[in-house]
Formats: structure tokens, sequence, C-alpha cells
């Protein structure tokens, strides 16, 4: 079955919500942002931090070579100057050929050192997360052809969870700073039932060892029926055991939890 560009996006735009919820990584889930922006030269999460020494920049990239600290120095130096930057906001997506001509754009060093080391001629971008000291954002590029308004459609699907995702886990950081400060540590033991969605955004969520067991079929392929069979226990107590899973994991369906519980193994 292939997947509308809507529902891939809707797709991709809550797997990255749910890890910038838990303060994961979001590197590994940008080759699906390539995919689904048809982003034929990479996408790019930059970090700019203003220190008292002036820009540090961190790029994750997929899609195209990765960005060496040389080049994200370079990039640094003339970021203030690239017609995205001013215009940038969490309440939708910016095109540069819109901002500017484009094919002037292309002569310009700000272009040379920020896009043009993948071919990327035609870029967009969203704002994530901005603050006194801090800027996220995430863009993409083309090389041959332009971003349509559809395009821009699906950024902003995916951009819109994301940016308050983005603003939870910075809110919950601070919380947990404040508390850490105040010789109170946040952990999942120490909260309400009715906190522990939250406190699995805060932990490292690992299955129970009946959980475990489940998943570890449920990757294999198995039928809940089979489960129960090899387990000793009923069908009931096996769909318990993994709506569970999908709960305390932020996974949705059979599929994404028994990939979830296959990778958790790959990494010990």
């Amino acid at each position: 079955m292939v997947l509308s560009r809507q529902v891939a996006s809707a797709s991709v735009a809550r797997d990255l919500a749910v890890a910038a919820a838990r303060g994961e990584p979001l590197l590994p889930l940008l080759p699906a942002v390539v995919e689904v922006l048809r982003a034929d030269t990479g996408v790019g999460l930059t970090r700019l931090r203003r220190t008292g020494q002036g820009i540090d920049v961190s790029v994750d990239v997929a899609g195209s070579a990765p960005i060496t600290p040389a080049m994200g120095r370079l990039a640094a130096e003339v970021a203030d100057r690239h017609p995205a930057i001013p215009v940038l906001s969490t309440a939708g997506a910016v095109r540069v050929s819109d901002l500017v001509p484009i094919r002037d754009f292309w002569h310009t060093d700000v272009y040379e050192r920020m896009h043009g080391h993948v071919g990327g001629r035609y870029p967009v971008a969203i704002m994530l997360h901005s603050s006194a000291t801090d800027v996220v954002f995430l863009g993409a590029h083309r090389g041959t052809v332009d971003f349509s308004t559809e395009d821009l459609l699906l950024l902003e699907a995916i951009q819109r969870p994301l940016v308050a995702a983005l603003a939870f886990r910075a809110a919950l950081d601070e919380a947990i700073a404040v508390l850490s400060d105040d010789g109170m540590a946040l952990s999942c033991g120490s909260l309400s039932e009715d906190l522990a969605p939250i406190a699995a955004l805060c932990t490292a969520y690992r299955p129970t060892q009946r959980e475990a067991e489940v998943l570890s079929l449920a990757a294999a392929g198995w039928t809940n029926l089979r489960i129960a069979r090899r387990l000793g226990i009923t069908e009931r107590t096996v769909r318990k055991h993994l709506s569970s899973v999908y709960e305390q994991s932020g996974r949705r369906g059979r599929a994404s939890a028994a990939a979830w519980w296959a990778a958790q193994q790959d990494h010990g």
C-alpha cells in the first residue's frame, strides 16, 4: 500500500514530535523528511547558539554529505545576511525564491556557504525553536525544481507538532532543572499514576520481562494466539501487554512497536 504524501507527512510529524518530547535525537528520522518532501539534495536540522565568542553552528543532515566544523563556521559568518533568517517563524514555511530573485541568490557568498556545498538551489525552511540564545530550524533543498505550495503545506504539517513538542520539552527540562537544584529528583517512581505518561517522556522506558517476551515474539511475526499459547497466557493478556507498550513507548500499532523493540535490542 502506497501512503499518500499527506498521510506520510503526518506519520513523520508524529514520530518527530514524540522523539522531541522525549528528548531523543531527531537525526535518525530525517531521512523520512527527505522522502516526504522529495528533497533531492537533502535536509538539515540547524542549531545556532550565541556565545560570548560568537555563534556556534551545528547541523544534522540527511540526504547529503555531512557538514564539517569548518563549513559550519563559514556558514555562521553569513547567517545573519541570509534572506530567510529574519522572516523565519513558527507560523509557517519560508521559500527563499519568494524573498529574492533566486538566480541572483545563487551568485552570493551566502548561497555558496549555506547551500552551495550540496547544490541546493531551491531552499525552504521552517523555524522550530527560538530564544535569546538559541535558534533551531529545519531546512530542505532541491537541486533542479523549486518546492511547490503543496510541498510547503506538507512541511508546515511537520512543523506544527514538532514546534509544540520542542516547546514542551524545553519547559519540562526547566522544571526538572529547578527540582534538581532543590534536591528533588524526578523519576517515574516518584510520580502519581496519573502522571505516568509524562514520566515516560522523562526517562528511558524499558518493558517488563513479560512485555519484552511478548514484544520479541510479535517482532518475529507471531500472532496474538500463537504468543498466548507459547507463554501460557490468554490472548486478552497479550493485547493488554501490547497496549501497555504502545502507551509507554509512544508507538502506535504492532508494527511500530515491534520495530522499536528490535532497534532497542540492536543498541543493547
